[in-house]
């Protein structure tokens, strides 16, 4: 309180009850004949007043108080002027001035016209002191705070064009501003509330522009649900707002976005427009901000949400009854942290089974998406729940450098399109062998035989379950091949398995909107005899090397979610495989909604395409004891060997003397067996018939080197060295599976033991005389006999 000296005061006290006499000899000068002499308020001794008024020369209309408690209504007769009255509705007379003889001249109104500066300055001093102002229009209103818990409402009165634009600049613990159904424009003024619990109130206003605002440790609460400001919050440009707590019912939106903005806590910010909000969080405790509630309302219109922050901010309810932190009736959802994110579930009893009662993100309506970004670490305690409307891609898109997810999480799209529950542990193969490979069990115990170890689920599929079928015969050389795996986990949907299945036809595959659940997909493909017998991709090596399919299975297209990591929640029981509550897994490529690695790609047939080196599955080429046939009849076919050309002896015989002798004897024909090896090309199916026709081959075919060579020009396939004697009896010698011109002997065992070739000699008897007649015979048929060995 301003304390004004003696002679002040004696003023005053005399303007009240008559001039003081210094001394008793004190003379009264002698007053002239007819002069002015001002009217005044005579006040009855007993009312003692706190505080005064006086119309300065300077210009201003200038309000003080003492150390009591002050009362101060300042308000606007009928007829524009100002009058001043205290707590008992008495009026506060207005120094205006002094008379002739030094004596001050109070009046009861001012006209506003007569503040020559436009301005009203308040200082109540000490105590706990009230002022009200109905304020003129284009008056300045100033109030200077001092010790005491102040309060000052200001009543604002619209011109012509239905806007206030009164410069307010206020310090006081509670400030409390009436828009008359106005537009306020407090661009040029500064409200400070100050001490502790302190507010700034604004009501019953139409669109408002806020100035620079200090509430640092208070309150600023602008609107009600019963009674919003009916226009748009926003703030003049380079302004700044330091608010502890943040409060805000708009019909038509809200733009706090200044970029030198401190916002401790959004309590509740309500709109049926759109909402932006910016806060310097640095500068707070712990760098972050508080959001409690935001919520657009109205689904006719759009109706954004966005929050940026220079820091970190958490999401999490205040709300015993509803967890919902963030929501629009028909818009996107857009938060931005430089630091860290962090949504938790305020109630988690209220969630049900179903993960769906008590969403803390709901973003809904034709437009509803959800963004949330930040530079570190985002963080989803246990139930937390995202929800938007929207299926279309990245509907909901989460970027971080850590993504950090507690129990019973859930993203929904679509109303149940999209469902993305697990993203943690990621399975993990180890590819042994083309064909063999061993799933990698998350955690730190890995061997199923100790005996603390304790089976995880993975996210996206169970690696245990992958499958393929034995190839089976489709058209004639073509095969069709069956890749089965069970997807996703309880409560998911909307699953995407992409598939390259190692083969130039129709190579790539997608199959999209599947279930989780454990949900078993079969998925079958065509290979043609080209794919089976010239592919090399995935690094297949031969015709007869398994053709490799590779996979990736994600989330619904809607879902994404970008990060270097993943750590989420695993189930109690599973703590002590773990080794702790969690699992942090780094993310090859970020993509932490899918098993895909974007960042690896293949080219094929002059395009870009992925490489989904991430899951794995081998369809094993057929052997001889297995069903199908799918090679190529024409590139199995082993270029014919000639036999060598036959060696024929011819010999001439003269004879000089020639006796006839003719005896009847009894002969045989001569038996003559053709002994020689050939080569069958085996089918696969082995009730099927062989490819080709057998093939002779020489006669020293078995050595070492010979047989060495026919190999290295024969194709991969099946074969059979037999011994063929006469036109009945084939043994096998020997049976060889060709691998790259290798040879896999199957087996080495023939119908009987050793063979050796054997002298076939002739059929002759016993009688000597038949005997010569057949060697005769045999004579006389040697001449002209062509033979052969």
């Amino acid at each position: 309180m301003n304390i004004r000296p003696p002679a002040s005061l004696r003023t005053i006290f005399g303007s009240i009850f008559g001039r003081l006499p210094r001394d008793e000899r004190a003379l009264r000068p002698k007053q002239r004949e007819n002069a002015w002499v001002p009217a005044f308020r005579t006040l009855e001794p007993r009312i003692v007043l706190n505080a005064t008024a006086e119309l300065a020369a300077l210009g201003d209309l200038v309000i003080s108080g003492d150390a009591a408690d002050d009362f101060v209504e300042v308000s606007i007769n009928a007829a524009g002027r100002i009058e001043l009255f205290d707590a008992n509705s008495a009026i506060i007379p207005i120094r205006v001035g002094t008379d002739a003889y030094g004596d001050p001249i109070f009046v009861d109104s001012v006209h506003p016209t007569q503040i020559t500066t436009g301005r009203l300055t308040t200082d109540l001093g000490e105590g706990n002191d009230t002022l009200r102002v109905d304020t003129p229009i284009d008056l300045k209103v100033n109030v200077i705070d001092d010790l005491g818990n102040d309060s000052v409402e200001i009543t604002l009165n619209p011109d012509g064009s239905g806007t206030s634009d009164n410069t307010l600049n206020i310090d006081a613990e509670s400030i409390r501003i009436d828009g008359s159904n106005g537009n306020v424009d407090l661009s040029d003024g500064t409200l400070n509330a100050v001490g502790v619990n302190g507010s700034i109130t604004m009501a019953n206003a139409n669109d408002v522009t806020l100035g620079d605002v200090s509430a640092g440790n208070d309150r600023v609460n602008i609107g009600t649900l019963a009674n919003p400001i009916t226009g748009e919050l926003t703030q003049a440009t380079g302004t700044d707002i330091r608010v502890d707590r943040l409060n805000v019912q708009a019909d038509d939106g809200v733009d706090l976005s200044n970029p030198g903005n401190t916002i401790s806590v959004v309590d509740d910010v309500r709109s049926n427009g759109n909402i932006t909000l910016h806060s310097e969080a640095t500068s707070l405790s712990d760098d972050t901000m508080t959001v409690n509630h935001v919520a657009t309302l109205d689904d006719s219109v759009r109706g954004d949400i966005l929050i940026t922050v220079q820091g970190s901010v958490e999401l999490v309810s205040s709300n015993t009854g509803s967890d919902t932190v963030l929501s629009t009736a028909n818009g996107e959802i857009n938060v931005s942290a430089t630091e860290d994110i962090e949504i938790d579930d305020f109630v988690s009893g209220n969630d049900g089974t179903g993960a769906t009662a008590d969403r803390e993100i709901i973003a809904g309506g034709d437009n509803g998406r959800v963004n949330l970004t930040a530079d570190e670490d985002w963080i989803a305690g246990d139930s937390v729940q995202i929800n938007a409307s929207q299926i279309t891609d990245g509907a909901v898109t989460i970027n971080a450098t850590n993504v950090q997810i507690g129990d019973d999480f859930e993203i929904n799209t679509g109303d149940g399109v999209g469902v993305a529950r697990q993203f943690a542990p990621r399975p993990e193969i180890n590819v042994l062998e083309p064909g063999v490979f061993e799933d990698v069990p998350p955690g730190v115990i890995t061997d199923p035989t100790d005996p603390d170890y304790v089976e995880i689920e993975t996210a996206f599929y169970d690696v245990d379950s992958i499958s393929t079928n034995i190839l089976t015969q489709a058209n004639e050389n073509d095969a069709t091949g069956v890749f089965s795996v069970e997807l996703g986990v309880a409560g998911e949907n909307g699953l995407t398995l992409s598939i390259d299945w190692g083969a130039p036809t129709d190579r790539f595959q997608t199959l999209e909107n599947l279930a989780g659940d454990r949900t078993r997909v079969d998925v079958s493909h065509l290979y043609t005899q080209g794919d089976i017998l010239n592919s090399t991709l995935n690094g297949r090596a031969s015709a007869t090397a398994p053709l490799e399919v590779r996979f990736a299975v994600s989330h619904h297209a809607s879902i994404i979610i970008n990060g270097d990591s993943i750590e989420q929640s695993v189930a109690p029981e599973a703590v002590t495989t773990a080794g702790g509550t969690t699992l942090r897994e780094t993310v090859d490529g970020g993509l932490i909604t899918s098993t895909d690695n974007p960042n690896t790609v293949t080219s094929f047939q002059g395009n870009i395409v992925p490489d989904f080196e991430s899951g794995r599955a081998f369809f094993v080429i057929p052997r001889v004891d297995l069903p199908p046939a799918f090679f190529a009849v024409r590139n199995v076919i082993p270029e014919p060997i000639d036999p060598p050309p036959p060696f024929v002896l011819t010999s001439t015989t003269e004879l000089s003397n020639v006796t006839f002798e003719t005896a009847e004897a009894s002969a045989s024909p001569l038996a003559i067996r053709e002994e020689y090896f050939q080569l069958r090309t085996l089918s696969p199916d082995p009730q099927g018939d062989d490819l080709v026709e057998p093939v002779r081959l020489q006669d020293n075919i078995m050595s070492e080197e010979h047989l060495k060579d026919l190999f290295s020009r024969l194709p991969d396939g099946s074969y059979e060295i037999q011994y063929v004697i006469g036109e009945s009896d084939q043994r096998t010698i020997l049976r060889v599976d060709l691998r790259g011109g290798e040879a896999v002997i199957l087996s080495d065992d023939i119908d009987t033991g050793s063979l050796e070739l054997e002298l076939i000699e002739e059929n002759v008897t016993d009688d000597p005389q038949t005997s010569s007649s057949q060697d005769q015979q045999n004579t006389s048929n040697g001449v002209e006999h062509e033979s052969g060995s």
